[in-house]
This record gives structure tokens, C-alpha cells and sequence, in this order.
């Protein structure tokens, strides 16, 4: 099981910062371990469909959307990996915390994989408080 937390402080609009977080179209922009993205909206602010990982493999994705807590939920459902990312947007921090479970194949490697996904979540904040601090949507 992989489980951690990485936060990031920023000087910028929270408003702005969560506007990129919950544009599901652009998070194989910033989450780069993302390659695609096919998703359907199935109620207001739930998405479900196939997310096409980095490392050559697919999964089934749940996000969900609540605009009222600033809050994204990455559901993991079927694949090489299945559990949540959480990524949250307070007044000056965002935040993703992560608990998955790698298949068996790639839990041969866990450590590494976590020490690899943490650095990504660290890279995916980083890009997301750059684009929110130039403007750009």
C-alpha cells in the first residue's frame, strides 16, 4: 500500500488554483502520470471512465468533483493501480493525499513506485500553482 501527503503553500487566489484542479480535460497537463483521460459524466460533478497511465496500462477512474470543498477525488477503480488521490484547495496550501495498491506486478517495486508518484504529486502541485500564478486557465 502506498500512502502519503504533499502540500504546497501559494500566494495566489484559491479560486484560481482550484479552477485548474477541477478541469477534468487538463489533468494530463499538470498529473503527468496521467498520458489520457476518457471520462463521461455520469451526475452532476462524478466522471467515470478509462485512464491511460504513463507506464504502458489502462484502469477504470471514478473523479469526483465538489466544488464546495474544493475537492477532487481520484477513484482508482479496476487496474494496475486502485485506491484515491484527494486533491484539496485550502486558502494558501493545496494538498493530494494518496492510498493505493499497486497489482502484483508493480508492488515488486513499491518503494520505488511511491518515491516515484510522490515526486510526480510534487511536480503536478508545482505546475498547477505556476499556471495559476500567470493567469492562464
Amino acid at each position: 500500500m502506498i500512502t502519503f501527503s504533499v502540500s504546497k503553500k501559494f500566494d495566489v487566489s484559491p479560486q484560481a488554483v482550484w479552477n485548474i484542479v477541477k478541469d477534468i480535460n487538463s489533468i494530463p497537463r499538470y498529473w503527468k502520470g496521467t498520458r489520457e483521460l476518457h471520462v463521461n459524466k455520469v451526475a452532476e460533478g462524478i466522471y467515470e471512465g478509462v485512464v491511460r497511465f504513463a507506464f504502458p496500462s489502462k484502469g477504470r477512474i471514478r473523479l469526483i468533483v465538489d466544488d464546495k470543498n474544493r475537492k477532487l477525488t481520484f477513484n482508482y477503480l479496476s487496474g494496475p493501480i486502485k485506491g484515491y488521490n484527494i486533491v484539496e484547495v485550502k486558502e494558501n496550501e493545496i494538498i493530494s493525499s494518496w492510498r493505493v495498491k499497486m497489482s502484483l506486478l508493480l508492488a515488486l517495486a513499491e518503494s520505488w513506485n511511491a518515491k516515484h508518484f510522490k515526486q510526480g504529486t510534487e511536480h503536478a502541485l508545482d505546475r498547477i500553482i505556476s499556471e495559476a500564478k500567470s493567469g492562464i486557465p
